[in-house]
């Protein structure tokens, strides 16, 4: 039994000294911030507006930098901000009724976490399929998420991105 000391003692200290690195990173953990992240795109992918709306803190805001589909309704003018509910409602609800298939990857391009927040980026790579084209669109953009731990939770506080204007109707920008 002796001889099996040395390789014990060994793979004990391996975990004892990785242990901690793996305490310290949120993404690590499976209800981290990158995790919530990951989890909020899943449902919209997966078409459930309201599992994607229990990610969001209460009064959470999505920062709009500048509209999706220009000329396809609301004021150029614009506030910056809104409520993050609301917005993904709206734009939930309008992509799963006018396309055939549509997906969210987020693919985590880093993360920090400081006490009670935490900042997540995220490649957001979407393919969609509208009902009236041949074939998929895809777009890749950066989201950022601020997030917020209450009651011992993560939630997203805060998303901005720097999604680009997309054409919409009859092949011309709006």
């Amino acid at each position: 039994m002796h001889f099996l000391t040395r390789p014990i003692a060994i793979a004990l200290l391996g975990a004892a000294l990785t242990a901690p690195a793996v305490w310290a990173d949120p993404a690590a953990e499976t209800s981290g911030p990158a995790a919530i992240v990951t989890a909020f795109n899943a449902a919209v992918t997966a078409k459930d507006l309201q599992k994607a709306a229990t990610y969001f803190a209460p009064g959470s805001v999505q920062f709009t930098l500048r509209q999706a589909h220009p000329g396809m309704g609301g004021d150029q003018a614009e506030s910056l901000s809104g409520d993050l509910r609301s917005h993904w409602m709206m734009v939930g609800s309008t992509v799963i009724a006018a396309t055939k298939s549509y997906s969210r990857t987020a693919e985590i391009t880093g993360n920090h976490a400081d006490g009670d927040i935490a900042t997540v980026w995220a490649k957001i790579t979407t393919m969609s399929h509208r009902s009236d084209q041949p074939e998929a669109k895809k777009d890749e953009f950066t989201e950022v998420y601020l997030m917020v731990r209450k009651d011992g939770h993560w939630l997203i506080g805060a998303v901005a991105d720097n999604r680009k204007p997309n054409v919409v109707a009859g092949g011309r920008p709006n």
